[in-house]
């Protein structure tokens, strides 16, 4: 479904995470967790994010789509 994601993970964003997401905002948060936002354009392209997560063995802690607030 297209929309604005916003992903809170465990992990820090250093250059592989910036450079595997670079279409992404992302923003260091405490305690070790780091907050990307970006826009999906579908149910595919949100399926490839969640496996590049998965790829840099980062854990998904929250997973919303912001437009729906």
């Amino acid at each position: 479904m297209a929309g604005t994601y916003e992903i809170v993970a465990l992990g820090a964003a250093g250059p592989i995470v910036r450079a595997a997401f670079e279409d992404f905002e992302i923003e260091d948060l405490a305690d070790g967790r780091i907050r990307l936002v970006g826009e999906v354009v579908d149910d595919a392209a949100l399926h490839g994010v969640l496996h590049r997560l998965q790829d840099l063995r980062l854990t998904i802690v929250e997973l919303r789509r912001r437009d729906r607030d």
